[in-house]
C-alpha cells in the first residue's frame, strides 16, 4: 500500500561536483564576456600610443613575423587537440575542454596590474589597450587599461605558447609512466609542477629579452636577471606556471575509470540530452581551470604587486606607455611603484 505524502520516505539528493563547477563555470565565464564587452563598447577600447621611441625597422619585422606565426600555431594547436579528436569521435573531448578553458586564460594575463602597475607590454605590437579601468568592475590601480595587451600575440599565445606547456609536461608524464606505472601521485604532481616551472623560466627568459614585455615591479632578490629591464620574478614561473598550468596538467593526467577529471564527475548521472551535458562538462571544467588561476595566480599577484621593488632604469616610452611617472617629469601621472611610494586609488 502507498503511504500517504506526509509520511512518503524522500530519497536523498546526491551531490554531483560537475553541477557545482558547471556553475562556477557559467559565473566565471559570465563575469568574463561582461568585463570584455565593457572593454570592446568603451572609448578605452583604443590602441596605446607608443610615443617616441622607437625600435629598428629588424626588429618591426620580426614583430610583424610574430603576429603571424603565433595565431597560425593557435589555429594549428586548436585543430590537433579540439577540431580532429571531436570529428573523429563526434564528441568533445575532455582535453579540448581544458585547451578551450585554456585559451580564455589570457582574461587574466593583465591581472598582475590589479593593486599595482607590475606588467608592460610593447606598445608596438597592435592593440587597443586592456579591459581594465572602467570595464573591470573594482579595478585599483589607474591608467591600467594603457596596458596594450598584443591582441596577436596575448590572446592566441595562451594557447600556441602557453597550453602547449601543459601538453608537453602531459608528453612526459606519459613517458615516465611507461617506465614507472606504479609512480605514486605525489611524486606525478612534483614532476609537473616542477618540469613546467622549468619550461615556463626558459620561454619567458626569451619573450623577455625579446622585448615583448616586462615585469619592472618584481621582488628583486626572488628574480632571474634582477635590475635588468628584462628580469624575470620567479614568483611567476611558479605560480602561474607551477600552480596554475600545474592545475591543469593534474585535471588532465588524474581521471576516474570513465576517463572524468575531478570536475567532471556526476556527469553521466544527469538526465539531459548530449548536447546539454557537453555543455555541463565544459563550463565545469572551465570552472575548474578559471578558479585554480584566480586563486593560485590571481590572489598572490596582488601581495606581490605591493611588495616589489623600484623599477630599473631603461625603460623605453613603449613599455611605460605613461602608465606611471616613470622619470619623475609628469606630475600629471600617477608615481611608478617603489618602496615607500604610496599607492594610488580611485
Amino acid at each position: 500500500m502507498a503511504l500517504p505524502n506526509q509520511y512518503a520516505v524522500s530519497t536523498p539528493t546526491r551531490f554531483r561536483p560537475v553541477l557545482a563547477w558547471a556553475t562556477v563555470g557559467a559565473a566565471v565565464l559570465g563575469f568574463q564576456v561582461f568585463v570584455l564587452a565593457r572593454w570592446v563598447t568603451s572609448a578605452n577600447f583604443t590602441p596605446t600610443d607608443p610615443g617616441p621611441d622607437e625600435i629598428s625597422p629588424a626588429t618591426r619585422a620580426f614583430f610583424l613575423v610574430l603576429q603571424v606565426a603565433i595565431p597560425l600555431g593557435a589555429a594549428v594547436a586548436m585543430w590537433f587537440w579540439v577540431i580532429r579528436p571531436w570529428r573523429r569521435t563526434g564528441e568533445l573531448t575532455t582535453d579540448g575542454m581544458l585547451v578551450l578553458a585554456g585559451a580564455m586564460l589570457f582574461f587574466w594575463d593583465m591581472s598582475l596590474n590589479y593593486s599595482a602597475t607590475a606588467l608592460l607590454y610593447n606598445s608596438h605590437f597592435v592593440n587597443f589597450g586592456a579591459w581594465a579601468n572602467g570595464a573591470w568592475p573594482s579595478w585599483i590601480s589607474p591608467n591600467g587599461n594603457r596596458l596594450p595587451e598584443p591582441i596577436f600575440i596575448c590572446q592566441p599565445g595562451y594557447t600556441s605558447l602557453v597550453f602547449s606547456q601543459v601538453m608537453l609536461i602531459l608528453w612526459i608524464m606519459r613517458k615516465i609512466k611507461a617506465r614507472r606505472p606504479a609512480l605514486p601521485p605525489a611524486q606525478a604532481v612534483a614532476i609537473m609542477v616542477v618540469g613546467l616551472v622549468v619550461i615556463d623560466t626558459i620561454i619567458e627568459s626569451i619573450l623577455l629579452r625579446i622585448g615583448i614585455y616586462a615585469y619592472p615591479h618584481g621582488i628583486r632578490w626572488l628574480s632571474l636577471y634582477a635590475g635588468e629591464t628584462y628580469q624575470l620574478p620567479m614568483t611567476e614561473p611558479i605560480f602561474f606556471a607551477g600552480c596554475g598550468l600545474g592545475t591543469i596538467a593534474a585535471l588532465s593526467y588524474f581521471r576516474n575509470d570513465r576517463g572524468q577529471t575531478v570536475a567532471e564527475l556526476g556527469a553521466n548521472t544527469l538526465r539531459m540530452g548530449r548536447a546539454g551535458r557537453r555543455w555541463v562538462r565544459f563550463l565545469a571544467v572551465f570552472g575548474a581551470v578559471h578558479t585554480a588561476f584566480a586563486v593560485l595566480y590571481f590572489v598572490p599577484s596582488q601581495w606581490l604587486a605591493t611588495h616589489g621593488d623600484a623599477f630599473p632604469a631603461g625603460y623605453p616610452s613603449y613599455l611605460i606607455n605613461d602608465m606611471c611617472d616613470y622619470r619623475g617629469d609628469q606630475p600629471d601621472l600617477p608615481p611608478c611603484p617603489a618602496p615607500g611610494v604610496p599607492f594610488p586609488r580611485p
